[in-house]
């Protein structure tokens, strides 16, 4: 399935000035593999009576350009329909209706709710088409304030989702302030309710003159950007275009005038009809055979009373003859009708294109564009912003001089020039020579730059089969070198290459050049599939997270192209560790060989890094020498310097988690979510297996800089509190003289590493599947017979005087972990010492406040104590994430 980009209209009009930019941006995209849908905007516009219709002839006309496509199921969403929109446009909007504060407060929350689960159906869609870029037009129009807040829900549930950066347009042609402002359609300024654009780091808003953008930005409180773009056209057309005039009666020798519009009042069709009535009479006073004919193309029915009445006019001043309703005409190439007049042929056959608007109505003026690219000459009005978009390039035209206060019919100085000009045809072909040329310096650049195009999106290759996600903040002193020990990864069999794996960066607000190094190292190795995606939100968990999802949607988006169902796995690294050769290799083929779906690494240090501190290396070897053993039995758990996941485990359990604590009266990101991931995996049925020639260099910075607070036990928090802590060095202490532990220092270390991997690597693997761990032969004769049937029994009785049906939910493990820990800790170092060595030793000392209990009551107060919730000595004896 390719890439798709979606196009939204507010607008609700199905041929309309701006889709000569959006084909040119669709064809754009399509040479690049990303399809392009269209929504027309019917469920969002109400005045135009087809909201709910069904597309019909709609789909013809776009045919082999856009996909129509819709929001579905819309009718289910609560307060979704024309009279509640109505009604609130009414109420907040145009305050047309009176209502009381307390049916306000009704409606706004009616709004909120019918939004957030339009959200929700909108975001369904752009999975289902595997949506890349969006592009919205008209979107800061606020008749439909539900849809507008949905729009903006489903850009930032999505983006973050699919860890997009910035992949929306929101473009704005007829702002509140600009559009129809007579009428005062939306209401006195500032006008309130309305949805103001919102800060996104996903979207980038566009309009189309200087002036809006400074209203628009001031309407914001200036927290957004706007740019200014204007509409572009085709410089470059080819094809073979059809001569209408005689189909529409009218001599070569004629003058035929083009006006490409919507019939409605504020166009000001009767000023084209009165210049047809002025210029025929100049020819007949000065007796030229030469009449002058107007064709519009427009639709009749859109506003039958404004039709009639410019029928009435013609009529009235006998210029009937020579006024051509021909009805709405389309672009080439949006019709599968091969012999339709399209507006290029109506273009091709004109000898002038004619744009005499109202002064408020047109921001922009897409016909005088047309016009240019076309090489025809044009007419225009000089409206509120025609200087600006047109006249300031030096385009040359006939100029009907309006103002606001003087907006009335052509007057005889006008008529004269432009009677004079089309009496000029070398001049009439010079000028318009003159503006194509500067047209193609000028309006010919394409909207859709001021995207991230990142067209690796277009699809995840047929051969990658493992993704490695990799969080970075602020690592530009080590991100070289990580990235090419995860460049340089060997294979023995051909299992891992190049083409085999790709490489997500996930930025997480770096401040240094970080990412420029990573840009810098992706362009001098072209041929490995780096992305580099941003997550806002500030914490090694969420970068993971929105890694490992977007990993997840690259492989399911492939797999859905492909028609096949492929296993993928999804590995995260450590930006500050280094992996050995065969690090892939050894992790991804124990997986493959043992069809697990949860796989961990072997971690080191560089003995180097310790050579003039053996104490303290000795009492790190000794915490690594039990990981291996226990992990090597048990299947272990993952730690974000290395793991990996298979894709559809990952779905299955829903990815990552953020878990959040308090800290100091401000919620912050727990630390856990690797392991607790692990549990979620295996509490799902996922089989977690060891890879130990897997191996992954620990950077000894995080020993380097925090070891006191290791050797305290408070490295990451006290009372439960698991947090970051930056464990880089300052710049003034890159070289820092790292003294050896005492013998005192180093047994406390110990102390405090053990404390913290027994229970989480030796009980509670046994604690979470007692079933089929501890019937394990090898588990039996680690922990010995006895003490493994005990150990059994005495799960089974906490998790049934504790009412829990099992340890998997986050954090519900903690408590029966340690209690286990201090009922069952002799004998467990007593294995400890069996199984990996006599210099284990034995149980670190039990807190104080048990020297005073009786043997009898011990497992009372066990409980007692790991239970505590008021003052966490359960955590803080266990270290809190203290292990080296």
């Amino acid at each position: 399935m390719p890439a798709g980009a979606i196009f939204i209209s507010f607008d609700a009009v199905p041929v309309s000035g701006i889709i000569v930019e959006a084909l040119k941006v669709a064809r754009g995209l399509a040479r690049n593999g990303v399809k392009s849908y269209l929504d027309l905007g019917y469920d969002i516009k109400i005045d135009k009576g087809k909201f709910n219709k069904p597309y019909d002839h709609e789909q013809e006309i776009y045919k082999d350009i856009f996909t129509l496509v819709r929001v579905e199921y819309i009718q289910y969403v609560p307060h979704y329909n024309i009279n509640f929109i109505k009604h609130s446009h009414n109420a907040l909007i145009s305050q047309k209706t009176i209502v009381s504060a307390k049916e306000r407060e009704e409606i706004m929350l009616a709004i909120r709710e019918a939004s957030r689960q339009l959200a929700h159906r909108i975001v369904q869609l752009w999975e289902r088409l595997n949506i890349n870029y969006v592009i919205v037009e008209n979107g800061t129009l606020p008749e439909n304030i539900i849809y507008t807040k949905a729009l903006y829900m489903a850009i930032d549930v999505y983006g973050k989702r699919h860890g997009l950066g910035n992949f929306v347009i929101w473009r704005d042609h007829d702002l509140m302030w600009n559009s129809e402002k007579t009428v005062m359609k939306y209401g006195p300024a500032p006008y309130p309710h309305a949805v103001k654009p919102v800060k996104s780091s996903h979207i980038t808003y566009v309009t189309l003159n200087t002036h809006l953008k400074n209203k628009l930005e001031k309407w914001c409180d200036y927290e957004v950007e706007i740019k200014v773009k204007r509409n572009t056209y085709d410089f470059g057309r080819q094809g073979n275009y059809t001569n209408i005039r005689e189909r529409l009666c009218i001599r070569d020798n004629d003058i035929l005038i083009a006006r490409t519009t919507r019939i409605i009042p504020q166009k000001r069709l009767d000023r084209d009809i009165y210049l047809v009535h002025r210029l025929n009479q100049l020819y007949r006073q000065n007796e030229i055979d030469r009449k002058v004919f107007l064709a519009v193309a427009g639709d009749r029915d859109e506003d039958d009373a404004c039709y009639q009445e410019l029928r009435a006019l013609a009529k009235k001043i006998n210029v009937s003859l020579y006024i051509k309703f021909i009805g709405s005409l389309q672009h080439k190439g949006t019709s599968s009708q091969k012999n339709m007049d399209a507006i290029e042929d109506l273009y091709y056959s004109c000898d002038l294109v004619s744009f005499l608007t109202s002064w408020d109505y047109d921001s922009y003026g897409n016909p005088i564009g047309e016009a240019i690219s076309s090489q025809r000459c044009y007419i225009t009005t000089s409206y509120e912003y025609y200087w600006e978009v047109y006249g300031q390039y030096g385009f040359e035209a006939p100029v009907m001089a309006i103002s606001e206060e003087r907006d009335g019919l052509p007057d005889d100085a006008f008529i004269s020039d432009l009677y004079q000009f089309l009496n000029n045809k070398q001049l009439m072909i010079d000028v318009a020579q003159r503006n194509f040329s500067i047209g193609k310096q000028v309006l010919s650049n394409n909207v859709i730059d001021v995207l991230d195009l990142d067209y690796s999106r277009a699809g995840m290759g047929d051969n990658v089969f493992v993704s490695i996600v990799l969080p970075v903040y602020n690592e530009s002193e080590r991100i070289d070198e990580v990235l090419l020990s995860l460049f340089n990864q060997k294979t023995c069999d051909g299992t891992i290459t190049n083409e085999s794996y790709e490489l997500i960066i996930v930025d997480n607000n770096s401040t240094d050049d970080s990412v420029e190094k990573v840009n810098a190292f992706r362009a001098q190795n072209p041929f490995m599939d780096i992305h580099i995606i941003k997550e806002t939100i500030q914490g090694v968990s969420s970068a993971r997270k929105r890694g490992m999802d977007y990993a997840s949607w690259r492989s399911k988006a492939r797999d859905s192209r492909l028609g096949v169902q492929k296993k993928h796995y999804i590995v995260s690294a450590d930006a500050d560790c280094t992996v050995d050769s065969y690090w892939l290799h050894a992790l991804i083929k124990k997986m493959m060989e043992e069809n697990a779906d949860l796989g961990t690494c072997n971690y080191y240090y560089n003995e180097e890094s310790f050579r003039h501190r053996p104490n303290l290396f000795r009492e790190i070897q000794k915490t690594l020498r039990c990981r291996d053993m226990s992990f090597s039995l048990f299947g272990g758990f993952p730690d974000g310097k290395g793991f990996a996941v298979e894709r559809t485990l990952y779905d299955k359990v829903g990815g990552i988690e953020i878990f959040y604590q308090l800290n100091n009266g401000r919620f912050v990101q727990h630390l856990s979510d690797d392991w607790d991931f692990g549990i979620r995996v295996i509490a799902w049925g996922g089989k977690p297996v060891y890879a130990r020639d897997s191996r992954v260099e620990i950077n000894s910075r995080r020993v380097d800089t925090i070891l006191e607070e290791v050797i305290a036990g408070v490295a990451y928090g006290q009372d439960g509190i698991i947090i970051m802590k930056d464990v880089r060095p300052d710049v003034e202490e890159q070289n820092p003289t790292l003294c050896d532990t005492t013998p005192a220092q180093s047994q406390q270390a110990w102390f405090y590493s053990i404390k913290d991997y027994v229970p989480k690597n030796i009980v509670l693997p046994a604690l979470l599947n007692p079933q089929i761990l501890l019937e394990n032969a090898a588990v039996r004769e680690f922990f010995t017979q006895s003490v493994a049937d005990r150990l059994y029994r005495r799960i089974h009785e906490i998790k049934h005087e504790s009412r829990i049906i099992d340890f998997k939910s986050i954090h519900a493990y903690k408590t029966p972990a340690y209690r286990l820990y201090f009922e069952f800790r002799n004998e467990i170092f007593s294995a400890l010492r069996r199984a990996v060595g006599e210099d284990i030793g034995f149980p670190p000392p039990l807190p104080a406040c048990f020297d005073a209990v009786n043997p009898e009551d011990f497992e009372r107060f066990v409980y007692y104590f790991c239970e505590d919730r008021e003052s966490g000595e359960a955590h803080n004896y266990f270290a809190n994430g203290g292990v080296f």
